[in-house]
C-alpha cells in the first residue's frame, strides 16, 4: 500500500508507514484528514523514531534538509559553515582587500583620481576647461573682441573708434559693415529730396565720420584671425585704386571718349577684385586662439 503523505510503497499488511509512521488506514482515500502524520503508538510494529519536528537537531535553512529535516552534512547552516550574518570565513573583516565597506581604500591615498579628492582642481596644475573659462585665457572685460548682436556690435564700432591693436570677431566686424551700408542706403535716399551742395556736404560728412573706424575695425578683424594689421594697406590701395580709375574714367567719358573712360574703370576695378578677395576671405576666418595681439573672445557659454 502507497501512503498517500510520503508516497513510500508499504506491504501489504502494514498498518502504519515504514517511512514517515503515518497510519495507513487513516490515509486511504480520505483526503479531508489532517496532513499532519500520525506516528504510531511507540513499541508497535513499524513504530519509527521521533521525527525531524521534534529532533533536538533541527536546523532549518540551506544544506539544512527539506521540509524541517536536519543538515545532512553536518555543517551549521549558513555559507562554508559559517551562521548567515557572521564575518566571513577568512579573518578579513567585510568589505574590499579587508577593509570595511565606506572606510578608505587601503593604499593611502584619498578616494578620487590620482589620490586628488573628488571635485578638486586636476592634479596637473592646468586650469579648469569645464564649467569656468580658465582665468586669464579669455577676455573677460566689456572691450573686444566680443561675440555680439547688432545693437552692442554698433555700440564696440565706435567705442574701438581709433583701436588698432585689439582684435574683433566675426559678428563684431560684419555687423559694423551692415550698420555702414544702411548708412550710406540712408544718404542716398536722403539726397533725393536735397539739393545738390546739401547732399554732397552729407556725403562727405558721413565718410569722414566712419572711415576711420572702418579701417580700425579691418585692422582688429585681421588680428582676431591671427593676421598682420598691415593687410590693411592692400584694402586702401584697392579702394584707391576704385576710386581713380572711376572718376579717370567719368572724366575720359565726358570727353567724348566713352570707350576709353570704360576701359579705365573696368581696368581699375580688374586689378583691385584680387586684393579685396584676399582680405574678405581674412575677415571670415573664424577667431584664433590666444595671440601676441590680446586673449580670444570668450565662448558664449562662459558668458554670465
Amino acid at each position: 500500500m502507497r501512503c498517500k503523505y510520503c508516497n513510500y510503497e508499504n506491504k501489504p499488511g502494514d498498518k502504519y508507514c515504514e517511512n514517515c509512521g503515518a497510519s495507513i488506514e487513516n490515509n486511504m482515500g480520505m483526503n479531508d484528514i489532517s496532513s499532519i502524520p500520525v506516528p504510531p503508538p511507540m513499541g508497535q510494529e513499524g513504530a519509527s523514531q521521533p521525527t525531524a519536528q521534534n529532533s533536538p537537531q533541527q536546523n532549518n535553512g540551506y544544506q539544512g534538509g527539506y521540509n524541517g529535516q536536519p543538515n545532512p552534512y553536518g555543517q551549521p547552516n549558513g555559507y562554508n559553515g559559517q551562521p548567515y550574518g557572521q564575518p566571513n570565513p577568512y579573518g578579513q573583516p567585510n568589505g574590499y582587500n579587508g577593509q570595511p565597506y565606506g572606510q578608505p581604500n587601503p593604499y593611502g591615498q584619498p578616494n578620487g583620481y590620482n589620490g586628488q579628492p573628488y571635485g578638486q582642481p586636476n592634479p596637473y596644475g592646468q586650469p579648469n576647461m569645464y564649467g569656468q573659462p580658465p582665468f586669464g585665457y579669455f577676455n573677460t572685460t566689456d572691450e573686444s573682441p566680443k561675440y555680439v548682436e547688432f545693437g552692442e556690435a554698433i555700440t564696440l564700432f565706435f567705442k574701438n573708434y581709433v583701436n588698432f591693436k585689439g582684435r574683433s570677431t566675426r559678428s563684431e566686424f560684419w555687423y559694423a559693415f551692415l550698420f555702414t551700408f544702411l548708412v550710406g542706403l540712408g544718404v542716398v535716399f536722403m539726397s533725393i529730396f536735397m539739393s545738390r551742395t546739401a547732399s554732397n556736404i552729407l556725403s562727405y560728412a558721413v565718410d569722414a565720420a566712419l572711415i576711420v573706424p572702418n579701417f580700425s575695425i579691418e585692422v582688429r578683424r585681421l588680428h582676431d584671425a591671427g593676421k598682420s594689421g598691415w593687410w590693411i594697406v592692400g584694402s586702401i590701395l584697392a579702394t584707391l585704386l576704385m576710386l581713380y580709375s572711376t572718376i579717370a574714367g567719368l572724366v575720359t567719358s565726358l570727353g567724348g571718349n566713352i570707350e576709353a573712360g570704360s576701359a579705365l574703370i573696368g581696368l581699375g576695378y580688374l586689378i583691385a577684385f584680387p586684393i579685396c578677395i584676399v582680405l574678405i576671405i581674412f575677415w571670415c576666418r573664424p577667431s584664433e586662439g590666444n595671440n601676441k595681439w590680446g586673449p580670444p573672445p570668450m565662448p558664449p557659454m562662459f558668458r554670465r
